[in-house]
């Protein structure tokens, strides 16, 4: 299929629902979540969280939404993006890309954070692809998509 803009970001719009966003925010939580365990741990201060921190992140869990500016709301950045339903700020958007990427993929000690490749295969990671790159960048993703669905 030849994609258009608007042709491409119908399609993402079909893709990225408000369930498979809230599904994406609560596996990135998780990961999130365990790996601030095992930090903790590593300092010795697994008990380090107070009853109230515990209670407010099983709510972010559950619910999806975390208020402020965090990661949470850079991915929700990066889901309208994808979706058409908001115009690219570059500064505003290398912010939120940046914290994503940091969040996940950059370990203590290391100054630039390491993608791994099945990385761009996830929604989150082709979100990000169409907030750095543009919708263009997914087109190849879409006719995959599209060619699944034809068959």
């Amino acid at each position: 299929m030849t994609w258009s803009k608007e042709s491409a970001y119908a399609k993402l719009q079909e893709i990225y629902t408000d369930r498979v966003m809230q599904e994406e925010k609560r596996r990135v939580f998780q990961q999130v979540y365990r790996h601030m365990y095992a930090h903790l741990d590593d300092l010795a201060v697994s008990s380090g969280l107070k009853d109230e921190a515990e209670k407010q992140l099983k709510l972010f869990k559950e619910y999806t939404f975390m208020p402020g500016d965090n990661l949470f709301q850079s991915m929700r950045h990066v889901f309208l993006l994808a979706r058409g339903e908001r115009t690219p700020e570059p500064a505003d958007t290398q912010q939120h890309l940046a914290r994503i990427y940091r969040s996940l993929f950059q370990a203590a000690g290391v100054k630039n954070p390491y993608i791994p490749d099945s990385f761009w295969e996830t929604p989150l990671g082709v979100a990000c692809l169409v907030a750095e790159e543009g919708v263009e960048a997914v087109y190849p993703i879409l006719n995959e998509i599209q060619d699944t669905e034809d068959a």
